[in-house]
Parts: C-alpha cells; structure tokens; sequence
C-alpha cells in the first residue's frame, strides 16, 4: 500500500437549533420508505452552501455523493441498498464491471459501457476518463478535492516529493516529461482504460468511486480556473447557473440512458437544491409540510433536541431516515506519556471509559452511539465482526493500574477540541476515569487543533487526545493504516495522524500484507484482525460514532442512506409520490 496514499485517505471531520413543529398535512400520512414514482420535482434544503460542482474540486462527502447520483459518474459506484441490506455492493458504473487486476494488483483495467453520453449527446471516451484524473495532478489550481491518484499511480516524484507530472495544464519545459510518465500510468485502449500503480492496492476500484475519478469532456474544460465544471455525464444536468451560495435547479439529461446506468432509477424530472438556508428554518419548514415543502427533504440533520419528538410520533418518524455518517470519535493515549508508554495502562483507561455516558453527553442517544472500534459498523469489515462495546469496570481499571506499577490517583493531561457539547461529552468520560483511578485534567484547544496536537513535543505534553476519523470509501484501509501505520506518519515533524504516536513495526508490515489481498471479504475480515491488535495494545479508544436524522415532506418517496454518502440521503432513488 503506498506510504503517500495511506497520507490521503480519509477525512477528519469538525450541529442546528433546536425547533418543533407539526404536520399540516391532512390526508392519511404514508411512509416516505415507500418506492418513489416518476416524475415531479425533489427539493433538497441545506444550511451549508456547495460551493462547486466540479468533481476534481469536490472534498465534502455528502456533496461528493450527491453530486455522484446526479451529474457525475464515475469507473465505479456503490449501489442502493436494497431489500434490508446494510452493505453496499460495489457495481460497475461506467465501467462494464468493477474492474481487473493483474496478479500483482499493481495494474487495473477497466471497459467503458457503451451508449454513455455527455449531455450534449457526444460519448463519454477513455480520454474523458484520463482527462479527469489528470486534472487533480493540477494542484495549484484544481483544489480541494482528493488527490489520491498522486499518491497511488507509478508516475516518478521529484526529490521534494512532488510528482513530476504537474497536470493537464502545466507549459513549463520539464512538463512533458511528466506528461509522458503520466500516459504511461494512465493509458487508453478503444473504451478501455489502465491504470499502473506504484504499488499493490487491492481496493483501488473503489477508490474510483471519488468524484476525483469522474470524466472530464476536455473540449468543455475551462482549464485551470473558469467557471465551475457542470458538464453532466449523469441523469441530470444543471439548469441555469449554479450559485455557490444558494444552489440551483438540475433538470433531466435527456441524452441519459437509463438501459447504461445500473445504479441510478432518475426518479424525480427536476432537483432544486436550496442551500444557505438557517438549519433551524429548514427544519421548521419540513416539519410544517406545507406547499412545495411536501416535496423537500432537509439535507441539514435533525438537531438533537427535536429527535425525541420526531422518534415518539409515527407521523413524524415514518418521514425520516437515520443514516451513519462514517465518522467515529476516538481517543489516543500517548505511548510518549509517562503514563501511558505501559500497555496495562492504556487497557485501564479503556476499562474505565464510559462509552454510553460520552454519547449521550455530545448529543443523545439518536445521533450519537457508543462503538467499540474506530472502523465504522457501516463498513463491510465491520459486517463481518462487529466489535463489542463494553461497559465501564472501574475495578478492572485499578487492577491494571497495578500492574502498571501505578499509584492513584493518577494524574493525566487530555486533549480535546474545544465546544460546549465537547466540554460535555469529555467531563463525562472524565468522571468515569476519576471511579478508576486516574486525575484528569481537560484541555480544550481552540485553534488549529489537529495541527496542535500532530506537533513536534506533543505527545509529550499531553497524555491523551481526542480525535475522530471518517474512511474516504468502503473499505477499512482508509481507516487503520491512515491513522496508525507509523511508517509515514511519525517524522520530525511530528506525528501526522498517528497522534499518541503509537509504532509497531510487525503491524505496519501486517497492513501491506493486507493491502495486497485481492478477495474484498477476505481483506475486510483481515483488518478486523489488525483492529485487534490495536485494541488488544491499547493504541486507541473508540467512543462514538456519529448519525444524522434526515426529515422528508409528506409526498417524498424512496428516502434511504446512501451508502458511504457521508449521511445523506441516496438521489439514486429518492423522489416523490
């Protein structure tokens, strides 16, 4: 697995008022679970602006996955779920199936399906393909959005570390040698395109399901800056223009054919999308269902103070949807800490911690849940073998104290990123570790957290961290060796995402073994096994992972998660009635 793609992967991840209100609908309510019909118009309400459309500039999953049902597709995709299924298929999307790999899983090729069209009627080629990937090699320009194919395709770095190719738009004289390194690594065959990677990586076709991999007619691209790029290869196109303040209006491709398109039913004919909105206005306007809100589904979450309301009322309940959104809140001890470089002391803390107390500090029962490991229970490893959450055993804790030679109480410095519902969340853990034996001190850090607590002197100044983590696609190799392989991680500039520092060499070598496994079920369950030992070794604490609660105008139909959408909703077959 490539030192820099595992630098990539993931993202780490930073809530609305509180409001109430009641139907205004008068007819007999039906779930808005039932299959969505044909036609109509879906309006989308968000508090947070998109600002861009275009794939190569897009890093906020849920727009990622929004975008990805309607205007770009991509090699491949995750499909709906479908009949009670908590796992996501990986399918084909523009490709004829999701790919194949050499037997070094260095080489991938992938077969474009015929009849798939630009929404000007002109086919979507390999070059488009290459086109787009190409684009994020532009990062001094195209930014924002990921830029894992740097990290993973054979193409020679510079001394510095950067690549050598600089993108499809780079005139300086040594650009066509990075050109010509870049065709070696992404090449084009009638409708096959192959990609050769600098080193083995088994997911590498669901890494292609990032908007990052999505086609770029080049004839349309407005080169370094111009506007952003809308240019649909999906079942919409944008209407109008797009203002990245307050959204916009997709309307059918009608050059989408839906005979090429295994993921995506297109239900409704038009999406409004209205963002910028307050998050409690939005809210209180679904709820009132009134008018053209009976067709609206609030892409901002419930707060948690109206989740109990909306989980008493069938009325109300039998128009939301509870998704995951990936992201996992976790501790991580400090091997540095006088404390903590003792494994039975690392174990004691974990003992004491009160998973269900922290949960329902943040943010309720209904939006945040105790977890006991830091893959998300979305994810198919976790589908395999979910980890047990274990309640708090204060003895237990003072029993490994002991062992640690450790006296209490024991004093401990922790960090955390600082807010009221934080503040809450952590004196509550705090209150458990006190049963146990230890003296915690919580510091809140208000500014540039992360990079506060990745610095150089760090681990030494503190004890223990707070943090969270969300994978980038379905797989468990975005979650561990990103945070905890100390390979690449740990430098003289500090500890990267490796925060407690925490470095095992027979672990990091485990998880390119790892990376090389070519069954998809077959890896997952392997980095179960590596989790163990993470757990087993006290390297990290998993606490809480995180929902949001989506509520839906009486005549939305087809309202469920998108798989591995960052908690949205799935456009694939969300419509009305």
């Amino acid at each position: 697995m490539s030192v820099m793609r595992r630098l990539l992967t993931g993202v780490l991840v930073s809530g609305v008022l509180a409001t109430s209100a009641c139907t205004g609908s008068a007819e007999p309510m039906a779930s808005a679970h039932e299959p969505a019909g044909q036609g109509g118009t879906i309006s989308l309400l968000s508090a947070s602006a998109m600002p861009t459309l275009d794939p190569q500039r897009i890093g906020d999953p849920t727009v990622a996955a929004l975008v990805g049902r309607t205007l770009h597709r991509t090699l491949t995709a995750y499909a709906p779920y479908a009949d009670g299924k908590t796992q996501a298929d990986l399918v084909g999307d523009l490709a004829t199936d999701t790919g194949t790999a050499s037997e070094d899983l260095r080489t991938w090729s992938f077969t474009l399906r015929p009849g798939v069209t630009w929404e000007d009627g002109s086919p979507v080629t390999c070059e488009d393909v290459k086109h787009g990937v190409a684009r994020t090699f532009a990062t001094d320009v195209v930014t924002g959005g990921s830029t894992d194919a740097l990290a993973v395709l054979a193409i020679p770095r510079t001394p510095e570390g950067r690549s050598t190719y600089l993108g499809p738009y780079a005139t300086a004289p040594e650009a066509a040698t990075g050109a010509a390194s870049f065709d070696q690594a992404v090449s084009c065959a009638d409708r096959t395109i192959t990609f050769l990677l600098a080193e083995p990586t088994s997911d590498f076709n669901e890494m292609v399901t990032l908007p990052a991999f999505a086609p770029v007619k080049k004839e349309s691209d407005p080169g370094g800056g111009g506007l952003p790029l809308v240019l649909s290869s999906g079942p919409y196109r944008l209407e109008g223009n797009w203002n990245v303040e307050t959204g916009g209006l997709l309307v059918r491709n009608t050059h989408w054919d839906p005979e090429s398109d295994p993921v995506r039913t297109a239900r409704p004919d038009r999406i409004r999308i209205a963002s910028g909105q307050e998050g409690a206005a939005i809210v209180e306007t679904v709820l009132a269902d009134q008018g053209e809100a009976r067709s609206a589904v609030s892409l901002t979450p419930a707060p948690p103070a109206l989740l109990q309301q909306v989980e008493s009322l069938a009325s109300l309940r039998d128009r939301t949807v509870t998704t995951d959104t990936g992201v996992v809140d976790y501790l991580a001890p400090s091997v540095a800490s006088p404390v903590f470089a003792n494994r039975d002391a690392r174990l004691a803390l974990a003992a004491a911690t009160n998973r269900q107390g922290y949960a329902l500090a943040r943010s309720g029962p209904l939006s945040t849940r105790p977890v006991g490991s830091v893959i998300p229970n979305e994810l198919l490893a976790r589908a395999v073998q979910a980890a047990p959450v274990t309640d708090p055993d204060p003895v237990r804790a003072r029993e490994l104290l002991t062992q640690a030679g450790l006296t209490a109480p024991v004093p401990i410095k922790v960090a955390y990123r600082s807010g009221p519902a934080s503040a809450k969340a952590m004196e509550a853990l705090a209150a458990g570790w006190r049963a146990a034996g230890f003296e915690p001190t919580l510091v809140p850090i208000d500014d540039a957290y992360f990079a506060t607590i990745s610095a150089p002197g760090a681990t030494s100044a503190y004890d223990v961290f707070w943090s969270n983590w969300s994978p980038a696609w379905g797989s468990a190799s975005t979650v561990l060796p990103p945070l905890f392989d100390s390979t690449f991680n740990i430098t003289a500039a500090g500890t990267g995402r490796d925060y407690g520092g925490w470095a095992n060499a027979e672990w990091n070598a485990r998880s390119d073994q790892i990376a090389a496994i070519k069954d998809r079920t077959e890896r997952e369950k392997a980095w179960v096994a590596a989790d163990d030992v993470l757990l087993g070794d006290g390297a990290y604490i998993a606490l809480a992972a995180r929902y949001s609660t989506h509520l839906a105008g009486s005549d939305v139909r087809g309202l469920q998660a998108q798989p591995h959408g960052g908690g949205t909703i799935d456009l694939a077959v969300a419509g009305v009635k």
